[in-house]
């Protein structure tokens, strides 16, 4: 049994700062210390994490709030001083103890048991998933299932691709069990809340651990002692889901003035050129945005040159270029994030917001078929330097 002076506990909460990408900050002292955390809006809780590690095994437990969990869980609280009223809103963090303590001690009584897999509980029943890793990329895939026997655990081989259960309409309750591949502890993590799909909704084991795991990956402490930045999740169950079609509000739309040239310099077409950022798919290779052109209807063709050359000819540098800044704008870190959410089908209004500012400020473009450069304040007669 662990002693209490070996134990060391942390809070954490995910959460906004004004229109900023949510991020985990440190709140143990307002556990410790028994005071409330102040929020600038009750929306701007994400989810809260507690912390607590042994000489045995480190225990995450996450749970995950969805805006009007967020609004139920958060006080707004009014004072009056001196003929004044001010307002604020708080959360009264507390420290999820006895969660922590149950996944310690099972994590205790399956280390035997773990190896290098990945062992998730859902429901009560333990399954086996194989992890494997390409730097610090993961992928999960279904070995088989753990028994509760007299002498501690037996483990069972699984013929199915994957085990699909129907998503309670409570939110999700999973726990997870791994190895440290970096230091000599098993890791416990216990996830509640909502995943991609709606309650009722089919999932699967393996795609859930890895909703599941992605979603703590944010904090530092587990991506360190886990060795993993992200999870690749696995395709939904029933074949290839078709997105939902996005109200024109929910989608990100822009036009920018481009001029193009052939590959002399000699002025091909010149106008506005509308686009459109794929928010339900990432790129193939890349894993930035995808970003879709209307193609040249808006442009104006050159007569000399009309019939020799084609807007698919500028198309890609054209997209290259736009993607680029986007990038530089919004910043790397911002830029995987948004990533990150498109993959999982979760991104929220603040990305979306701040994808649409970034694409409303492009500047102007010009080009020739294999590079284009910004030009804020494109002379009409300019063109790409060689």
């Amino acid at each position: 049994m662990t002693s209490t002076t070996q134990v060391k506990e942390e809070f954490y909460l995910r959460r906004e700062f004004g229109d900023d990408v949510p991020v985990f900050v440190d709140a143990t002292r307002y556990v410790r210390q028994a005071i409330p955390y102040p929020l600038s809006a009750k929306k701007a809780l994400k989810a809260t994490c507690g912390v607590r590690t042994d000489e045995e095994v480190v225990a995450f437990s996450l749970r995950d709030y969805t805006a009007r969990q967020a609004e139920r869980e958060v006080e707004h609280i009014e004072s009056g001083f001196g003929g004044q009223t001010t307002t604020q809103n708080v959360l009264r963090p507390r420290m999820p103890r006895r969660t922590l303590h149950e996944l310690s001690e099972t994590a205790r009584a399956l280390s035997a048991v773990l190896g290098d897999d990945v062992i998730a509980e859902l429901d009560g029943e333990l399954y086996v998933l194989t992890l494997t890793r390409a730097h610090n990329e993961g992928s999960l895939s279904l070995a088989g299932k753990l028994t509760r026997t007299e002498d501690g655990y037996a483990r069972s081989e699984i013929t199915d691709t994957d085990a699909e259960f129907a998503l309670p309409v409570a939110g999700l309750r999973l726990r997870v069990f791994m190895r440290s591949p970096v230091r000599e502890r098993v890791i416990a993590y216990g996830f509640g809340g909502y995943l991609a799909r709606k309650p009722g909704e089919p999932e699967t084991v393996t795609r859930a651990t890895a909703l599941a795991l992605n979603r703590v990956l944010d904090l530092a402490t587990f991506r360190m002692l886990s060795g993993l930045d992200h999870v690749e999740v696995p395709p939904p169950p029933g074949g290839i889901a078709t997105p939902r079609p996005r109200e024109a509000a929910d989608r990100v739309t822009f036009t920018v003035p481009v001029l193009l040239f052939t590959d002399d310099g000699t002025p091909a077409a010149r106008g506005h050129l509308a686009g459109e950022i794929d928010l339900d798919h990432v790129h193939p290779v890349t894993g930035g945005l995808r970003i879709h052109l209307g193609g040249g209807d808006g442009l104006e063709w050159n007569p000399a040159v009309a019939g020799s050359v084609r807007f698919e000819t500028y198309e890609r540098v054209l997209i290259e270029t736009i993607a680029g800044m986007m990038h530089s704008s919004l910043g790397p870190a911002a830029m995987r994030d948004i990533a990150y959410d498109i993959m999982l089908g979760d991104l929220g209004r603040v990305h979306v917001a701040g994808l649409r500012a970034a694409a409303g400020g492009l500047p102007g473009l010009a080009a020739m078929p294999d590079r284009a450069e910004p030009r804020p304040r494109q002379p009409e007669g300019a063109r790409p330097t060689p």
